[in-house]
């Protein structure tokens, strides 16, 4: 049997590295892509940081899913990270397997501390059915977490992103915003948890101090659930790094070493919970309903006279 030479084995690994740059090339694509398609909203990406550390924003589309959301929130508890849920109607209603647990889902996301958000109950183009048919999916899907949740839903991500002047207005009339991305590993269109997880160490490493990226990924998939204990392993990882960089760089009365001007060292990135979120970009009385988690916060809510959600 024949053994593959040195030089062989060498060009299998550089073909090996040059496929998986191609691979990693074209999610990228694909998500700048999506992006283009989802009409640019310009002000629901993460923006700046609430701090001077990079900052993640973990958020999950298109559940609950019995097993797979399971996992997930299994994955966040264990870290004691928090995130945002944008879940469909559909999932959650009519006579189907799994139902029971998926609605026993939806109270312990919001036992836990996690927000979740309104993505419709068929996951509809919003600008492309009738303005009819496109209100009802915003307002049915409302309601229907309202009442399994006992909260108000406000945060809102449109399914695919879609943006039109309609859309906008309904919105608008509704007091939702939508709440866009900037990390999108297209994890639903190839399926590998290997790439996910490059796709997102990747521009993680690269996120700036003072800056936030809110992560896309569906709960409804399975290589979501693999690959996020590996993305929050890389990021505690790549912490652990950062402090060791940065206390080089100090003696022994914390400051600087040396009197040359240097490029500041990137912080931590820390990954901030939904409520965080939800503090810097609405009333100060939601930030209370976001972090309790409660069932009569959201009924004091309702009935106080401040009107901040206004209902159709």
């Amino acid at each position: 049997m024949l053994k593959p030479g040195r030089d062989l084995r060498r060009d299998l690994r550089a073909h090996g590295r040059l496929v998986i740059s191609f691979l990693l090339a074209l999610v990228a694509a694909m998500a700048v892509s999506s992006s283009a398609h989802a009409g640019q909203w310009p002000e629901e990406k993460g923006g700046q940081a609430l701090g001077e550390a990079p900052e993640l924003l973990l958020t999950f589309d298109d559940g609950p899913h019995e097993t797979l959301s399971k996992s997930i929130l299994d994955t966040l508890k264990e870290r004691n990270y928090k995130a945002i849920f944008f879940w469909t109607g559909r999932r959650v209603t009519g006579e189907k397997a799994g139902l029971d647990e998926r609605l026993a889902l939806v109270q312990r996301a919001v036992r836990e501390g996690h927000l979740v958000g309104n993505h419709t109950v068929n996951h509809a183009k919003l600008c492309s059915v009738k303005k009819e048919e496109a209100e009802q999916e915003i307002d049915d899907n409302r309601k229907l977490y309202e009442t399994l949740t006992g909260l108000p839903m406000f945060l809102m991500r449109v399914p695919y992103g879609a943006r039109c002047k309609r859309l906008e207005k309904m919105l608008a009339e509704r007091n939702i915003r939508h709440t866009h991305w900037d990390l999108d590993p297209q994890e639903f269109r190839h399926h590998s948890t290997d790439l996910a997880v490059q796709y997102v160490t990747r521009k993680l490493a690269r996120l700036e101090n003072g800056k936030r990226a809110i992560l896309l990924m569906h709960d409804t998939q399975p290589v979501t659930a693999t690959a996020l204990p590996r993305i929050l392993d890389w990021i505690e990882e790549e912490n652990v790094r950062r402090l060791e960089a940065l206390s080089s760089t100090l003696d022994d009365q914390g400051k600087r070493k040396g009197r040359r001007q240097r490029r500041p060292d990137k912080l931590p990135i820390r990954i901030i919970s939904g409520s965080e979120f939800v503090g810097q970009r609405y009333p100060a009385p939601l930030l209370g309903v976001a972090e309790a988690g409660l069932l009569e916060v959201g009924q004091m809510l309702r009935t106080t006279s401040l009107q901040i959600l206004p209902h159709p």
